[in-house]
């Protein structure tokens, strides 16, 4: 596997460009990213265009029934990967609440944010890692149940774990510029769903850059 393969963060940025229907498609995926799970099926489906070598990576029309499905599926795969921070989150939380609002509470209480704080930002890491595993297997084989195949996701981030920190790195880096837009965009009413229908088309992109180099050895 080639070191030097690695994605193309501008060209996430620029693709939905190329779509003669572009306009329309951002109209309805914007509105559409209001409700729960549809912005998270275009990332999906995006990544799955991608790998498969699409030129036009954006979703028809016809495919929104197929968008919301991955959504759902891929939200509650997030879930199964980061339940046991939310398990450890509560086994440290747990005395502090119990503590009440003495000395001890309250060094318990800032203990226990501080430790949750570092272990969220590493476990996260990892867990996103197996999450754009999942979206890529799934991409590949049309199977949901290769969000579930833990073992052989683990074994996969394993022998990908450059390429897909750099694939995590620049999904965090469109977050935090998404997040310093957010405040310019959000006196517009659909501000706030168009930046985030961008976010996860793009990071879509991301995803499915990185599928196609895994999928052909870079």
């Amino acid at each position: 596997q080639g070191e030097a393969a690695t994605v193309d963060f501008g060209r996430a940025l620029s693709f939905p460009f190329d779509d003669e229907e572009w306009p329309l498609k951002f109209i309805i995926g914007t509105l559409l990213s209001i409700v729960p799970f549809f912005a998270q099926g275009y990332q999906v489906q995006v990544a799955r265009n991608v790998v498969r070598g699409s030129k036009r990576p954006l979703p028809a029309h016809n495919q929104l029934g197929q968008v919301f499905a991955d959504g759902v599926v891929v939200v509650a795969a997030g879930v199964v990967y980061f339940l046991p921070l939310l398990v450890l989150g509560c086994i440290i939380v747990v005395p502090a609440i119990l503590a009440g609002d003495s000395d001890l509470g309250f060094l318990l209480t800032c203990s226990a944010t501080c430790c949750l704080f570092f272990l969220a930002f590493a476990y996260a890491i990892p867990a996103m890692m197996l999450v754009f595993m999942g979206i890529i297997r799934y991409a590949e084989t049309g199977n949901y149940g290769e969000y579930f195949r833990l073992g052989s996701l683990v074994r996969d981030v394993r022998q990908n774990a450059g390429l897909l920190a750099t694939l995590w790195l620049y999904t965090f880096l469109l977050a935090v510029l998404a997040a310093i837009i957010a405040p310019f965009v959000a006196v517009f009413v659909v501000g706030a769903p168009l930046l985030g229908f961008y976010y996860h088309i793009a990071t879509g992109h991301l995803i499915g850059q990185a599928g196609q180099m895994i999928l052909v050895g870079y």
